[in-house]
């Protein structure tokens, strides 16, 4: 169980890593070409192309991240939670069994009173993904949160970016 995790784990880091990668990549291919626009454009003489401007800047930003966050943090916690659900089982009576001869010959008592720990053991524990890996979607949870509380209750959301009153 252990290492089936842990290759979906390094096969998970994999995947995420290259689509890091080719997204690089392709920024570098659009900054890239547009160099060489600009360059053609410098040698024909013609008016060289205007470079990528950036969108106007608005508070709606925040609401925008504080959205993406709060759902993305979300659906973490609620995916977490079903792996968790879906991987809990009972250990099987082979494992109890394995487990009561190793304890047996370990700590040098008889199999029957291992079988007594082992299953007292086993009541407390189960197989699978603890439900408390599903907490790691809090934490982009509290920052969509964050975003949205700013987001509100910021000056640009009361109207006091309107034009200050005269002064005698």
């Amino acid at each position: 169980m252990r290492s089936e995790a842990l290759f979906l784990f390094i096969l998970i880091l994999i995947a995420i890593l290259a689509v890091i990668i080719v997204a690089l990549y392709m920024r570098h291919r659009n900054f890239q070409m547009f160099h060489q626009e600009r360059m053609a454009a410098l040698e024909k003489g013609t008016p060289v192309p205007i470079g990528h401007t950036l969108a106007p800047w608005s508070p709606r930003v925040y609401l925008l991240r504080g959205l993406l966050w709060s759902f993305g943090g979300a659906a973490l916690v609620i995916s977490l939670l079903g792996i968790s659900v879906s991987t809990r089982r009972p250990l099987t009576a082979e494992n109890t069994l394995y487990r009561a001869q190793t304890l047996a010959q370990s700590a040098k008592i008889t199999i029957e009173e291992a079988k007594q720990i082992v299953e007292q053991d086993r009541k407390a524990r189960e197989q699978g993904v603890s439900s408390s890996v599903a907490l790691l979607g809090l934490i982009p949870l509290a920052v969509g949160l964050a975003y949205l509380v700013f987001y509100y209750t910021g000056r640009s959301r009361q109207g006091d970016h309107a034009a200050p009153a005269a002064q005698p």
